[in-house]
């Protein structure tokens, strides 16, 4: 980080050396901060063979609202669309939130108990719901990636499974294999687990980062409220955010982004391969969210302040974070030097969105070039991070 520092410090003398900075003009920021993002991203691509792709940064804070992108396509902007990936998850919290809010769930029950008011339990009882340890999770710990659920994304089916799937990551060996449309449904994913019995073990000792956790939740989601998971997230989220640019597809053949939209590019053996169009149902409430830069910004800043429908004590409640795992809390993670957010990484997009309610600085990141290499990945995450940081210095924050 050191070097990174001082190589910024160096532009901006550089920079400022040329010119008086007014640091009440957004135009002399402005041009600060796309130097900034050109001469990194042309650092980090510089090497690499028929990279398509770019990097785009959105920052909202006292001092004004900055756009600026570098290899992206012409065009792009903060009302431009792009796959959030796991940024879903704070969403889907939020709507747990806002029902344990009401009183219509407890998110410190169990989810064999029964819906309150009701005889209903949280998760059906039948073969598709016998999930190991079923009965000693909370939905809180689903929260918190504390109830050691399998992952069918990150994980891939054991090669003890007798089942044409073993040894695979799950959706990637159907939409690969079998039919790039198939319509995945929260059932049949979580039948997938309950019929091999798949799990990391025993519930609440550790974190345990699971995308079927947040699976399940939308099925609780779904039997509290009585609507579907993206109708209740509409119309109790994004509708009343006004996140007009927001959705949640969730068939198999919705692949499109809306348009203004950028592409997002996988990069393996010096090639680059669109993956901008896919079929997303694998990953509802916990994957499936298309947004934009102005939209992400939005929500954050709403729900950290209060005004995303939950009041302040469960906003607080979310960004506890446990010692077992001091970055992660209810849908939220925390990063030093950015604040409260989450991150989001799918084929062909990365991003970053992090609010920092000490200096009301809102930054979002997107990256549409997805190094399939993991030493380039984390050099890119690590890249972006150090480069937000450093934008903030530019404008007066740290």
């Amino acid at each position: 980080m050191k070097k990174k520092f001082t190589f910024f410090a160096i532009l901006l003398v550089t920079l400022w050396g040329c010119k008086k900075f007014d640091s009440s003009n957004t135009t002399d920021y402005l041009q600060v901060l796309q130097y900034s993002i050109d001469t990194t991203w042309q650092s980090l691509t510089k090497t690499l063979s028929n990279q398509k792709g770019g990097l785009g940064i959105y920052i909202t804070c006292p001092k004004g609202n900055y756009f600026v992108s570098s290899g992206l396509e012409p065009g792009a902007a903060a009302a431009s669309h792009f796959r959030a990936a796991s940024i879903t998850k704070s969403f889907t919290a939020t709507a747990i939130m806002l029902l344990d809010q009401q009183g219509k769930l407890n998110i410190d029950d169990t989810v064999t108990k029964l819906i309150p008011g009701t005889g209903t339990s949280y998760l059906p009882d039948d073969s598709d719901y016998q999930i190991p340890y079923k009965d000693r999770f909370t939905i809180r710990e689903l929260l918190e990636h504390r109830a050691n659920i399998f992952d069918q994304v990150n994980t891939p089916i054991p090669d003890t499974v007798n089942a044409w799937y073993a040894g695979n990551i799950y959706y990637m060996a159907v939409l690969v294999l079998r039919d790039r449309y198939h319509q995945f449904t929260l059932d049949e994913l979580h039948r997938l687990i309950s019929k091999h019995q798949l799990t990391y073990g025993i519930p609440g000792i550790e974190h345990h980062y699971s995308n079927n956790g947040y699976t399940l939740l939308a099925k609780i989601i779904e039997r509290v409220s009585g609507k579907t998971y993206q109708d209740y997230v509409r119309d109790e989220i994004l509708i009343k955010n006004q996140l007009n640019g927001t959705s949640l597809p969730y068939l198999g053949t919705d692949t499109a982004l809306p348009a203004p939209f950028l592409h997002g590019y996988k990069y393996v053996n010096n090639s680059s391969v669109d993956y901008t169009m896919f079929n997303m149902s694998w990953g509802i409430a916990e994957g499936n969210l298309i947004t934009t830069f102005w939209d992400l910004s939005t929500f954050y800043r709403n729900l950290f302040t209060g005004n995303a429908g939950l009041n302040l004590s469960q906003v607080n409640r979310m960004k506890t974070c446990l010692a077992t795992n001091e970055y992660y809390g209810l849908g939220i993670e925390f990063k030093d030097g950015l604040g409260y957010g989450h991150t989001g990484s799918h084929e062909g997009y990365l991003t970053v969105a992090f609010y920092d309610p000490v200096t009301d600085c809102m930054v979002i990141s997107e990256s549409t070039l997805y190094p399939g290499d993991a030493d380039l990945n984390n050099r890119l995450g690590v890249t972006v991070v150090g480069l937000i940081k450093n934008m903030k210095q530019i404008l007066g924050y740290k």
